[in-house]
C-alpha cells in the first residue's frame, strides 16, 4: 500500500504545484484591446519592470462600391512610455479614399499583452 500512495501523493503535489503556479502567473501579465492616444499603466513597480507587445487589431475601413480607389498607405503601432508607470498608444492607420486626393490619418485599435519581466 506504501508503494502506491507515495506516487500518488508526490502527483496530488505536482498537480497542486501546477495550479498554484498558473495562478500566479495570471498576475503577472495581463492583456486587452486599446485606442488610439489611450494609456496602459503597469499594475506594479515601473515601466522597466514590463514587457509590452502592442499589435494593430482593427486598421482601415471598407468603402462598399467603391474600393478600387482606395489605399491604405500607412499603419501605426506602438507604445511610447511617458512616465515611469505609463505607455501611451499609437494605434492608427493612412487611408487615401480617393485616386485624386491626399491621404489622412485615422484612429485604430490595437491588441497589447503587458508580461512581467
Amino acid at each position: 500500500m506504501t508503494r502506491r500512495f507515495l506516487p500518488s501523493l508526490l502527483a496530488m503535489v505536482a498537480l497542486c504545484a501546477c495550479l498554484y503556479s498558473g495562478a500566479s502567473s495570471a498576475q503577472n501579465a495581463q492583456s486587452g484591446t486599446i485606442s488610439d492616444g489611450d494609456f496602459i499603466t503597469v499594475p506594479s513597480g515601473t515601466t522597466s519592470d514590463w514587457a509590452l507587445l502592442v499589435a494593430p487589431r482593427e486598421m482601415g475601413f471598407e468603402e462598399p462600391g467603391s474600393e478600387r480607389d482606395n489605399a491604405l498607405l500607412r499603419i501605426e503601432c506602438y507604445a511610447v512610455p511617458i512616465n515611469a508607470y505609463t505607455w501611451r498608444v499609437v494605434a492608427r492607420f493612412k487611408m487615401r479614399p480617393w485616386s485624386n486626393a491626399d491621404g489622412y490619418w485615422n484612429a485604430g485599435s490595437a491588441s497589447y499583452v503587458l508580461v512581467h519581466k
